[in-house]
């Protein structure tokens, strides 16, 4: 999301000017429109842009460094201000404050509309291979790419994995126990208790929301 206060000083200056004059007409019109807002925080908001003009047109023609400088100070405390102002009183869920005035004003206005997050279609490849003593090191392959970039609206990889013993089947990996987390490569160590055993590993992408899609092939690598 975009910061709506990120505005050259010109656009900042009228940005600041229309919010000021948009609120007194809401509070002050018959019947008022905005009850909620007191006076006196519309005061501090006038107070503000009177401080921001006047260091602001200082630098509008030739000027020091130092008047410079000056003119961002006042440019940033009069964000300050505004924010203070925005999120107080021009919240959405103030009833007298539309969606309408938020467009008018430039300022954001969030979108109600659920994003669509499906279970991932993609059935990645895994790699597992020995790391180091004990250690296997186990990677999703996105089969879009051939390498471990996670695809679009991919949070991460669950890692489902088990040891077995040699002659034991393969665990399918409905049924072993597995981790989530948002890389796509991820180390199992081992005791020196497992060295000679079978590990079992797989991997399936999930969603933002957590849905998970398919499991790739089981691939085992023997601990060493």
């Amino acid at each position: 999301m975009n910061d709506y206060l990120n505005l050259t000083d010109g656009d900042f200056d009228v940005f600041f000017k229309r919010l000021i004059q948009y609120a007194e007409q809401k509070c002050s019109g018959s019947p008022a429109a905005w009850t909620h807002i007191p006076a006196p925080e519309r005061a501090r908001l006038a107070d503000a842009y009177t401080a921001w003009r006047a260091a602001y047109e200082r630098t509008l023609v030739p000027h020091s460094k130092v008047e410079t400088e000056a003119k961002n100070e006042a440019k940033q405390a009069g964000k300050t201000v505004i924010r203070s102002f925005v999120n107080r009183f021009l919240r959405e869920d103030w009833e007298a404050v539309t969606t309408e005035d938020r467009l008018y004003l430039e300022i954001h206005v969030k979108d109600h509309t659920p994003t669509p997050h499906p279970a991932p279609e993609d059935k990645p490849a895994v790699e597992a291979a020995p790391s180091g003593k004990g250690k296997h090191t186990v990677t999703a392959i996105n089969p879009q790419t051939g390498n471990k970039k996670k695809p679009a609206l991919v949070r991460g990889a669950a890692f489902a994995h088990r040891v077995r013993g040699l002659n034991e089947p393969k665990n399918r990996a409905e049924d072993m126990p597995s981790v989530f987390q948002t890389g796509t490569s991820r180390d199992f160590q081992y005791g020196e208790e497992s060295y000679g055993l079978t590990a079992d590993y797989a991997c399936a992408y999930e969603a933002e929301n957590g849905l998970r899609g398919p499991w790739s092939d089981v691939v085992s690598v023997i601990i060493a």
